[in-house]
């Protein structure tokens, strides 16, 4: 008797060790599911990953062919820099010596070729680049308080203490010393901010560096645009920091022409750039040029560069005086 009522508890052992054993089984399968899920996950990321690094390269290599591009054309002879409302920045051509013309010959009326600089096709990707002129804006590093006060105007800054404390904050940032102008500050009123900083006292580097200035708000400096479209020039379009010997009227913006010129002869310089692309034959030395590089739909690299040209025993050099490899628009 006794060894049959051991039979049936052995076998519900037995059953029961079975059912452990699934359910281990299952675990471990739930388990590897789990890692190579996890696995799957990890492997295409690190796909995109490697993917984007590459595509990013090559619109990197795209734009800086784009700069390279863009140094060709200002590197070349010129009987003007100029720029179009519809093509951008123009070079006036030079009577080419096979036609007969004598070197420095200046034609009667100058040409410029139409500029390609839009999705140029490049291996598998494409390049578009602009070339700004420098010398149609104002070195602030050597602006009158005059300049500024005109600028400011132009800006849409109504005459009153706002305006007056912006052009003496200017000035004071730039000069050597720490005695604020009237309107002005100096380091007693940055180090009342939060977070606190020093003033300058010393030549702008970057324009950006405006921003630090009492008064220059983001919205003054890149401008703004209201509900209606109306837009307002942010200051940023007025100025450079570079050593522009000679403005050029070819190519300011109609912001900037008033500071230099009278309402009537605004209008003549408009006018002479609207039917042939310039007003007069000035050439420029300093010039921004931004290129991006794009591949597919959505990799885009940009790289924003500022060369000064200059002419050495009858020769042209382009030196480098500003590199940006990564440019994110604001």
């Amino acid at each position: 008797m006794r060894i049959h009522n051991k039979i049936p508890t052995l076998g519900r052992k037995m059953k029961g060790e079975k059912g452990i054993a699934l359910m281990a089984v299952l675990w471990v399968i739930v388990l590897l599911m789990a890692l190579a899920t996890d696995f799957a996950f990890s492997m295409k990321t690190d796909v995109n990953a490697t993917r984007n690094y590459k595509n990013d390269i090559e619109a990197y290599f795209l734009a800086k062919s784009g700069i390279n591009l863009a140094r060709a054309e200002i590197i070349r002879p010129a009987l003007f820099h100029g720029k179009n409302q519809d093509l951008g920045f123009l070079i006036g051509m030079p009577v080419p010596i096979e036609d007969g013309a004598t070197p420095g010959e200046v034609p009667e009326e100058p040409t410029y070729e139409e500029p390609n600089r839009k999705d140029i096709e490049i291996g598998s990707g494409t390049v578009s680049y602009t070339i700004d002129d420098e010398n149609g804006k104002i070195d602030i590093n050597n602006a009158s308080r005059n300049t500024l006060v005109k600028i400011l105007a132009q800006a849409g800054i109504p005459i009153g203490q706002e305006r007056d404390i912006i052009a003496d904050s200017i000035l004071d940032w730039i000069d050597s010393n720490d005695t604020h102008l009237l309107n002005g500050a100096e380091e007693d009123y940055y180090r009342t901010l939060s977070p606190p900083y020093k003033a300058k006292n010393g030549p702008l580097e970057t324009i950006e560096e405006m921003l630090k200035i009492r008064g220059i708000t983001p919205e003054l400096f890149y401008g703004t645009e209201d509900e209606e479209g109306n837009k307002s020039v942010g200051l940023v379009n007025f100025f450079t920091t570079y050593k522009v010997k000679k403005a050029n009227p070819n190519t300011m913006s109609p912001e900037v022409l008033p500071v230099f010129y009278q309402e009537q002869q605004i209008d003549e310089i408009l006018s002479a750039r609207e039917s042939k692309g310039y007003y007069q034959n000035q050439t420029s030395t300093h010039f921004r040029i931004t290129s991006t590089g794009k591949i597919g739909e959505g990799t885009e690299h940009t790289i924003v560069a500022v060369f000064e040209k200059t002419i050495k025993n009858g020769r042209p050099y382009v030196v480098t005086l500003f590199w940006d490899d990564n440019h994110y628009e604001k």
